[in-house]
């Protein structure tokens, strides 16, 4: 083992067993190493006569640059366009992100040293590809809803060859999540370990926890962690910021498990993407928080995020974190933000005056909504995908089947004037696949 890991693992180790002993073997093994990017950053510093170090071109000391492109932006410089970024991403951005989540998560107590700074991924499925670096191994179990998205499998079982345990995601009067089979489920782990993976507002339901049922989540973890479970809670907040209802939770359940007990680590992954509406854009982040809150310990797991970055990907857009960055105080931006969100929160509350129409209610039953970009129906009498193609072939209406009862429809891409025409027609097509 490289003796810049070992440091890194001693850090931790000394000062967050939890956190240590979630390391996966290639998380054990990984380190920043003090090659080309640390060199460089020394040149950056010290170099006052010429740096000849990293790999890129340069023309009298700024970055070489063509104006065919360069005129294609408007308020950038051509240092924030052209060169390589951080592996660890854009320091400036960094610090935004983490302000971002302390403000609007008062668990954290307003407290910067809580958690540790973010680390620029490549959106959320880089993160989710980061997170089974570091603290996935194969045959680990990883506790879900069944209600998850698809690519968690490609991620977690095809590629890192961990074991998916899945638990119902709503309650069999579907009015809301099922604390007690997430309570069952932990119950019947063998496994010392587990990590438990959250995804609010959830893909493919829409549907983010309210209040009450995420104190009841924390309780039920604390209590397996108090039995003597190490449990790490990874939270896939994609779609976080999109609530359109009162009583839901405030902030991300993330943060409700930093500083609760010694044996749950926390970590969250979240972006730009969706609540910026820059799906292209790929920013997103990485960010871990525990009990012990050890600086050094946030730093050590920062540099083999890091480590991780630079041996995969390498780094992530520069053009496009200063594009976000200089959105920051950016007061039209913030306007048409919250113009797009009334956007998306009028559909679906149009949605659910229709879906719960009693002309209906022979077609199918309405899985709880309340957020995100999707809500799911769950089928009567007719089998989802043969739904999927009826509805696409015959009227070309596409959504998305899941399993042999579920069709998502992702109202975020409907028009509110269209919506009542979109579920008569999957009414329609029910009703044709059924011979009426």
């Amino acid at each position: 083992m490289n003796e810049l890991a070992k440091e890194l693992n001693d850090i931790i180790e000394k000062n967050s067993d939890i956190f240590y002993s979630f390391l996966s073997d290639f998380g054990r093994n990984i380190y920043m190493p003090k090659g080309i990017i640390s060199q460089t950053q020394e040149a950056k510093k010290h170099a006052h006569k010429f740096d000849a170090t990293i790999g890129i071109a340069k023309e009298k000391g700024k970055p070489m640059y063509l104006n065919s492109i360069y005129k294609l932006f408007n308020h950038l410089t051509p240092e924030q366009i052209f060169p390589y970024a951080s592996p660890y991403g854009v320091p400036a951005l960094r610090e935004m992100w983490r302000d971002k989540i302390i403000s609007e998560n008062p668990s954290l107590g307003n407290n910067k040293e809580s958690i540790s700074m973010p680390i620029t991924t490549q959106a959320i499925t880089n993160g989710l590809m980061l997170a089974g670096d570091l603290f996935v191994d194969e045959d680990d179990e990883i506790i879900m809803p069944d209600k998850l998205w698809g690519n968690y499998r490609l991620i977690f079982e095809v590629r890192y060859k961990a074991k998916i345990r899945t638990f119902p995601f709503y309650n069999s009067s579907l009015t809301g999540f099922d604390v007690n089979a997430l309570d069952e489920i932990i119950n019947k782990s063998t496994k010392e370990k587990i990590i438990l993976l959250l995804n609010f507002p959830n893909n493919p339901t829409g549907y983010t926890l309210k209040e009450s049922e995420a104190n009841e989540i924390v309780k039920i973890v604390t209590r397996h962690a108090e039995r003597g479970k190490k449990i790490l809670v990874i939270s896939d907040d994609a779609y976080y910021g999109l609530f359109y209802e009162d009583g839901l939770i405030n902030g991300s359940i993330f943060s409700r498990f930093v500083k609760v007990h010694p044996n749950i680590a926390s970590v969250k992954l979240d972006g730009f993407t969706k609540e910026y509406y820059v799906w292209g854009f790929r920013i997103g982040f990485i960010t871990f928080g525990d009990y012990f809150q050890n600086k050094e310990v946030y730093k050590a797991l920062e540099h083999k995020t890091a480590g991780a970055i630079r041996c995969s990907i390498s780094n992530c857009s520069n053009t496009k974190q200063y594009i976000l960055l200089a959105l920051k105080d950016d007061n039209e931006y913030i306007k048409e933000r919250e113009e797009k969100f009334e956007i998306l929160k009028n559909r679906a509350l149009k949605v659910k005056e229709i879906v719960y129409d009693k002309k209906y209610q022979d077609y199918w039953k309405v899985y709880p909504f309340n957020s995100g970009y999707f809500m799911c129906l769950k089928l009567k009498d007719v089998d989802a995908n043969e739904l999927r193609l009826h509805a696409l072939h015959k009227h070309g209406v596409g959504a998305i089947s899941i399993g042999k009862t579920d069709l998502r429809v992702a109202f975020s891409c409907v028009d509110i004037e269209h919506l009542d025409e979109l579920f008569e027609i999957i009414a329609m097509s029910i009703k044709e696949l059924k011979g009426n």
